[in-house]
């Protein structure tokens, strides 16, 4: 190959990405965009530009849902950091050498179908299921289980599905803090909790941000979870774009419903990551 194809060549393979993420990304984006403005006929759309399909998606039925879908990725996204920031820090700071082994058990659930896992769940979580059974067992619980359906269900399943999400990050964030540095908040007087709260949590504030991130954000577009074990107490913004998409063939109203959970998921990367910034400790020689 010639010196001049060479540089031809470097000056293109630069921009093979930037056109890829034009086609996948950029594209799809600009016309879910275009779509929203537009006015929805039987089976098609006719360009324009207005407001109605927002209207109608701030309003009644499909406010109250995109609402709820706020609280429950709020929610769960909190759930899972209850649970993952003790799992991540004794894992990171506490297990020693069950340090490989605890994070493939971690891993483990990323290696099978995210559907079969989450139709594992409907199981456990029936009537007369395994965890009746133990419960029952246990004198904990009397009678059939009355999980499934309902609001508890969907938030146990988001919880298991998206704990690895938000756990692996915080990891991350706490193995890298210098244990001289926990050390030292013990030496002058503060106890573990003090110490954990006011010196190890701050410093993982990077894993923190973006674990809530990776839970945050496809939790506000999760459809399996909800529709498998929440029943109608399960009916998310996700189920609903999909319904206008692949049912009712109302591309526009979709698409504003598309455009609206973007923007609430632009407004959170914003502040998160304005929260995380500063927040990258140093090794201490």
């Amino acid at each position: 190959m010639s010196e001049r194809a060479s540089d031809a060549m470097a000056r293109v393979m630069p921009f093979v990405p930037l056109a890829w993420l034009a086609v996948l990304f950029i594209g799809p984006l600009v016309m879910t965009i275009v779509y929203s403005f537009a006015n929805a006929t039987f089976g098609g759309v006719q360009l324009a530009f207005t407001l109605t399909q927002y209207n109608q998606a701030l309003s009644g039925f499909y406010l109250t849902i995109f609402l709820r879908t706020l609280e429950f990725a709020g929610l769960g996204t909190l759930l899972c950091l209850a649970v993952a920031t003790p799992v991540a820090y004794v894992i990171a700071q506490k297990a020693g050498r069950l340090r490989p082994v605890l994070l493939v058990l971690l891993l483990v659930p990323f290696w099978t179908s995210f559907l079969i896992r989450t139709l594992a769940w409907e199981t456990l979580l029936a009537a007369n299921g395994p965890i009746r059974d133990a419960l029952n067992f246990l004198g904990l619980h009397h009678g059939l289980l009355n999980v499934l359906d309902t609001k508890t269900a969907v938030f146990i399943g988001i919880v298991y599905g998206y704990l690895p999400l938000m756990a692996l990050p915080l990891y991350v964030a706490f193995e890298r803090i210098p244990a001289s540095v926990i050390e030292a908040g013990k030496d002058l007087g503060t106890g573990r909790v003090l110490t954990f709260l006011r010196v190890t949590l701050p410093m993982a504030r990077p894993g923190l941000a973006t674990g809530m991130l990776l839970t945050f954000v496809p939790m506000t577009g999760e459809y399996i979870i909800p529709s498998l074990l929440g029943g109608d107490k399960g009916t998310l913004i996700g189920g609903l774009i999909a319904g206008q998409y692949l049912d009712s063939l109302d591309y526009p109203l979709g698409a504003s419903m598309a455009v609206l959970i973007l923007l609430v998921l632009g407004a959170a990367v914003v502040v998160l990551t304005r929260v995380s910034r500063g927040f990258d400790p140093e090794p201490i020689p």
